[in-house]
């Protein structure tokens, strides 16, 4: 029993080896790729510059993402985020639905060598003539040595429609 035992494990090593050697020869130098998509439903106040008070929203956001290791091992990431929101003004009672969408970047050399950048809009439109909203968000960071050479986080407001 023992001999046959010793013969099959010998037998399955020499399959095993011939299998592997006859593989094509793959380069080490190959990218990896990888995507992700998240649902996330969230709930926050957030400032409405057009009617001067907080509005409480409601969204449900999905995140998909796709990642690149490259062979010279740098990473990158896209990532489209949608946004399908409710608000509702605490003061005025306004509602408030609509979309946003944002494109993020990051690439990275190393942890001291990347880049991230985030744009998007969100439009939030209310009834009637009652003002709408569109917000402009535009962020920017650039780290280079370990030492940050970029920090923008810009924000704009539009608004349309009658103010109350």
């Amino acid at each position: 029993m023992r001999k046959m035992v010793i013969s099959l494990m010998v037998t399955f090593i020499f399959v095993v080896a011939l299998t592997l050697g006859s593989l094509p020869n793959r380069t080490h130098a190959q990218t990896q790729n990888h995507s992700s998509k998240t649902v996330i439903t969230e709930e926050f106040p957030f400032p409405n510059d057009c009617t001067g008070e907080l509005m409480d929203v409601t969204d449900t956001t999905v995140v998909t993402c796709h990642d690149q290791l490259r062979a010279d091992g740098t990473f990158g990431e896209k990532c489209q985020i949608r946004q399908d929101i409710e608000a509702v003004g605490e003061t005025t009672g306004i509602t408030f639905s609509g979309t946003g969408i944002f494109k993020d970047e990051f690439t990275a050399i190393d942890p001291c060598n990347f880049s991230f950048s985030n744009r998007g809009r969100v439009i939030l439109n209310s009834p009637g003539s009652d003002t709408n909203l569109v917000l402009h968000f535009d962020d920017t960071v650039v780290m280079q040595n370990c030492a940050m050479t970029a920090d923008s986080h810009l924000i704009s407001a539009d608004c349309r429609g009658t103010k109350p």
